[in-house]
């Protein structure tokens, strides 16, 4: 599969037509700009090393031109069918990449012809994850063409190693990289944040995609598009990223999905289709109708209530939300889940509280189980259906966002404590 079908929608330059959301306010996610948000204004003078830039335009004119014979090679690289390339190419082995260089150039470099071949140079750094994080510099570029082509080039980079788990690599390789990796329990492990020895399961590489979702909050509809197509490949190849930075940019996408200019309209939908859940309906032809749909396709990653691991539940704004709400009230309002406990335990103390004796499937996604004796919440004793009602409400009234009940209960002899953050 390449890249250039999607991208020639990219590169179209039609005009955005006001929308039905022209007249919102934008939703920021990411307010806090650094050196790799959209766009950097750099101004610094520098003298890149003649020989190995020579050789890297070489290469770079070649492959701009669109009838050159292009292939991707096993790491990802775009590479070049001719002989004037692969020399040049065999120079830039020769004299070697130095990615520490390239970012240098790319972020203060005033020249923006040196900034589109350090940008057509970090591919072919030899660590992977050099590149990645050469990758999230393109945001940042503010040259329009040097960004457009170093889009596709990365997302190709991208399929052939974002993906990669530890399990993927040689015993060899394996070897070579536990070589490098301190010691659990060292302080330089510690230091580097490594608690345990990889696993199979883990992933080589992490990505900041940030920046390229500080590109929807531009008013260009073509950085727009373009983001949200550089989104989905990613997300595609690693939903754990979407899970990591989608959401505060979900209000953002509802906004986008409504505009008239149909490349940002089908890219926003194209993207929440990859975050979707299975079984998502197809996205409805009247644009009217797509922010309900975009709300479904959101909460396929992003439940409204979201029970992590039986200790907190965290409920976001919903009518989900709303529905448990009121069937929790309902239920501590005539006492019909439960009865008042009073019983001396094993140590000879007294155990006061409400006893869950039955959970109805509008209450389930509380996860507190039949049988639980619910004693405290926030602390504060409770010993009926309607001391829990009346204490959980006035918890609520008088904290600040995100508020917090901290419910204590004991179940076959054993304390468990629940935490529900109201979002």
């Amino acid at each position: 599969m390449t890249v250039r079908l999607p991208f020639v929608l990219l590169l179209s330059t039609a005009l955005l037509l006001p929308g039905a959301s022209a007249q919102e306010q934008k939703t920021i996610a990411y307010p806090a700009r650094d050196i790799l948000s959209p766009f950097r204004n750099p101004v610094e003078v520098y003298a890149p090393p003649d020989e190995l830039f020579r050789a890297l335009r070489t290469m770079q004119e070649l492959a701009a031109d669109p009838k050159a014979p292009k292939s991707y090679d096993e790491k990802g690289r775009e590479v070049l069918d001719d002989v004037r390339w692969r020399a040049a190419y065999a120079d830039v082995q020769r004299l070697g990449l130095d990615a520490g260089y390239l970012a240098q150039i790319i972020r203060l470099s005033r020249n923006a012809g040196d900034r589109a071949t350090a940008l057509y140079a970090m591919f072919f750094v030899d660590n992977p994850s050099y590149a990645i994080e050469l990758i999230e510099h393109i945001p940042g570029e503010p040259e329009r063409k040097a960004r457009e082509a170093a889009f596709p080039r990365a997302v190709e980079f991208l399929r052939r190693n974002l993906a990669r788990r530890f399990g993927d690599l040689t015993d060899e390789q394996k070897k070579a990289l536990l070589a490098v990796v301190p010691e659990p329990g060292s302080p330089a492990a510690k230091a580097r944040g490594v608690g345990r020895a990889p696993q199979d399961s883990d992933t080589l590489h992490q990505m900041r995609v940030i920046p390229f979702l500080q590109l929807l909050d531009l008013d260009d509809p073509l950085d727009q598009a373009q983001a949200l197509w550089f989104l989905k490949e990613v997300f595609r190849l690693r939903i754990d990223l979407a899970l990591m930075w989608l959401e505060p940019a979900l209000p953002r996408i509802r906004q986008l999905v409504q505009l008239e200019d149909e490349r940002v309209r089908q890219q926003a939908i194209e993207l929440l289709q990859v975050v979707g859940p299975a079984g998502l309906r197809a996205p409805p032809e009247d644009p009217r109708d797509l922010v309900t749909w975009a709300d479904e396709a959101a909460k396929g990653l992003f439940p409204p209530i979201r029970n992590l691991n039986d200790a907190v539940v965290q409920l976001h704004p919903s009518p989900e939300r709303d529905a448990v709400v009121a069937a929790g009230e309902e239920a501590l309002r005539d006492s019909a889940i439960g009865d008042p406990f009073v019983k001396q335990g094993k140590d000879g103390m007294w155990i006061r509280g409400f006893q869950v004796i039955r959970v109805p499937d509008a209450l389930k996604p509380l996860a507190i189980p039949a049988g639980a004796i619910v004693t405290t919440v926030n602390g504060i004793q409770v010993g009926d259906a309607k001391t829990l009602l009346q204490t959980v409400k006035d918890q609520l009234r008088r904290q600040k966002h995100p508020r917090r009940l901290l419910i204590e209960y004991l179940r076959n002899d054993a304390m468990h404590a629940i935490e529900y953050r109201v979002m």
